[in-house]
């Protein structure tokens, strides 16, 4: 026990002489969180420029006007010539353009069926649909009225009418989410990004630093006594952090409004097997690379495009298949998606059981080649001593 100690010490000895290690370990998720949670707190796009092109100038597209006005996602900018629209999308950056054609209420009351023209600024991908959407529901209710309206006037009730425009109803129910809200669905997925980002590149310098300092055989594994004592040494000081560093995460759900309705048992063993994945995947890359810099890089290399394949923003189902096996050897495709489950589902560890137990094969896997590489290591260094 008092070698177990003496170890431990040592560890926290050398992270403290890593000051960089340290500040990014325990300050990047953190900061991050609270820069990302400033950024996406808001959860849904409001009042988006949207210019409108009044050709008519009559009650009923003054009538449109304040309709979207009155929308919150939509905020109408007037014009009424078609001069420069290029040059004004570009410094203005308008979701969307918005043209009322000339005599628009004369055709209607003639019945010649007149067309808005909507132009959709794609370039924002997410500002177009949040603009699509306000702007549908907003025509579909002036459509409507219109129609209605039109009925009344031939002598028909008004709720007569209403059926025969509308001859079935439809009702929408959003489940997991229902506001929208963009904060809630992305910002706990790009928490645990972070994590897996720290976890690699901390612990990428872990059995390097030994191997480049020419301590691991004279001064190390002396006291380590066997490979599972070293690989548990070198992974226990960051999971006393890290466990802390959680728990500080979890303390900014509340305070940016984030929903947290977690099963506990379920969120708990998600994340020990996310930890175990992603610990001994940064310690096989130490093994396997005895140089600080350039173990660091290959891992950044592994983790920067994991959260573009997981799945969590596009679905794998849209991926090749190549993708998809190389997005299954990351742990952070596992750990996501069982973490969208959790928090937008509400489900139970059953339900995330299948991610979990990818979590754990891959934590397997880790261990025994992590294992293996360095049991050859130290044979090697033996029978290299012994020939020397």
């Amino acid at each position: 026990m008092k070698n177990w100690i003496l170890l431990l010490k040592r560890e926290f000895s050398l992270l403290k002489t890593n000051s960089v290690v340290i500040a990014i370990f325990i300050g990047a998720p953190l900061l991050y969180g609270v820069l990302l949670g400033a950024v996406y707190k808001k959860g849904k796009a409001t009042n988006l420029p949207v210019l409108v092109i009044d050709l008519d100038q009559t009650p009923l597209s003054n009538q449109l006007l304040d309709m979207i006005d009155d929308n919150e996602v939509l905020d109408a900018v007037l014009l009424t010539n078609q001069n420069d629209l290029k040059a004004q999308i570009i410094s203005k950056e308008y979701a969307a353009i918005i043209t009322i054609p000339e005599r628009f209420e004369a055709q209607l009351i003639q019945k010649r069926h007149p067309e808005i023209g909507i132009d959709i600024n794609t370039s924002n991908v997410l500002t177009a649909n949040y603009g699509v959407k306000a702007i549908q529901q907003i025509l579909g209710t002036l459509n409507a009225g219109i129609e209605i309206e039109g009925l009344k006037k031939t002598g028909i009730p008004a709720v007569t009418a209403q059926s025969q425009y509308e001859a079935f109803g439809v009702s929408y129910n959003r489940f997991f989410n229902p506001s929208g809200n963009y904060m809630s669905f992305l910002w706990p997925g790009v928490l645990g990004i972070i994590l897996q980002q720290v976890f690699l590149l901390a612990l990428a310098l872990s059995f390097a630093r030994e191997f480049e300092e020419k301590t691991f055989y004279t001064t190390f594994m002396p006291k380590a006594k066997n490979v599972w004592n070293a690989m548990f040494v070198k992974a226990l000081p960051f999971w006393i952090i890290g466990t802390v560093i959680i728990f500080l995460l979890r303390l900014m759900f509340p305070m940016f409004e984030v929903p947290f309705n977690a099963n506990i048992w379920a969120i708990l063993v998600l994340m020990i097997a996310y930890v175990l994945a992603i610990t001994f995947l940064g310690i096989l890359a130490s093994i396997a690379i005895p140089s600080q810099l350039k173990a660091t890089e290959v891992l950044m290399v592994v983790a920067t495009p994991s959260f573009i394949i997981s799945g969590f923003t596009w679905p794998l189902s849209q991926m090749p298949p190549y993708i998809v096996a190389l997005a299954d050897s990351v742990p952070s495709t596992h750990f996501l998606i069982g973490l969208r489950k959790i928090l937008m589902y509400e489900a139970t560890l059953s339900d995330v059981w299948p991610e979990v137990k990818g979590l754990l094969i891959l934590s397997a896997i880790f261990v025994l080649l992590s294992y293996a590489l360095l049991k050859f290591k130290i044979y090697r260094n033996k029978k290299l001593a012994v020939i020397g």
